[in-house]
């Protein structure tokens, strides 16, 4: 497992730096082709793929956008990595696996998105809604494009090689959901609440806001790993 995490992180890293000029919010984020690799990891090598997106984005970080932020880069891209997977095993003899495929890829983006705008907002360094939706957008896009037509690519040859994270991990050590299909429907609501009570100004008035943004950014992580 130590191996996949760090071929994980050393492919997304080796992905990432070449785009680093290509920024789109200075110290923040940029232009990330590279966006699709945590997903592809996540359905071929599982929780593996969580860490070594978290490890990767944070080596990244120190060739252009090291900063505070970079704690909620971490947190961001395990997310991003651990949601796809969960959501694949979750629902996969009860919806076709494209469908499971696209709505891990929309879940996993609007948690690794408002975890990461939460932060960085947190900090004052960009606004919320700028953020999110940058993220949420690279995302998505980059990964409804490439992973649809890189799984069935590559999967054979993963299997091939035995390195699929169902080959490596024992049953007994491959958890499952405490809440069942409603865990990530559950998750996607709270992500959608959060993102109206951060955006919609008179909610934001209301509300201790900053206090709220630090809690949440850093709590969603761990709804995360309990609803899926």
């Amino acid at each position: 497992m130590i191996v996949l995490i760090s071929m994980c992180a050393a492919l997304f890293v080796a992905l990432l730096i070449p785009f680093k000029i290509a920024v789109i919010v200075p110290g923040i984020t940029e232009i990330r082709p590279a966006a699709a690799l945590p997903v592809l990891f996540s359905i071929f090598f599982g929780p593996a793929a969580a860490w070594g997106a978290a490890f990767g984005n944070t080596i990244g970080d120190f060739f252009g956008t090291i900063g505070p932020g970079t704690i909620w880069g971490f947190l961001g891209n395990f997310v991003y990595a651990f949601v796809p997977y969960r959501v694949l095993r979750i629902y996969e003899n009860s919806m076709p696996r494209w469908i499971a495929m696209l709505f891990g890829i929309i879940l996993a983006s609007s948690l690794c998105a408002t975890v990461i705008a939460l932060g960085v907002d947190y900090l004052g360094i960009s606004a919320f809604p700028l953020v999110v939706l940058l993220i949420l957008i690279n995302n998505c896009v980059v990964s409804f494009v490439l992973v649809p037509l890189l799984v069935p690519f590559l999967e054979k040859r993963i299997q091939r090689l035995k390195l699929g994270y169902t080959q490596i991990m024992d049953p007994s050590e491959i958890s499952g959901s405490l809440t069942g299909k409603a865990g990530p429907v559950i998750l996607l609501a709270i992500v959608l609440f959060v993102g109206a009570i951060t955006i919609i100004p008179s909610m934001a008035q209301a509300l201790p806001i900053k206090t709220i943004e630090l809690a949440v950014s850093l709590l969603l992580p761990i709804v995360a790993l309990l609803l899926l």
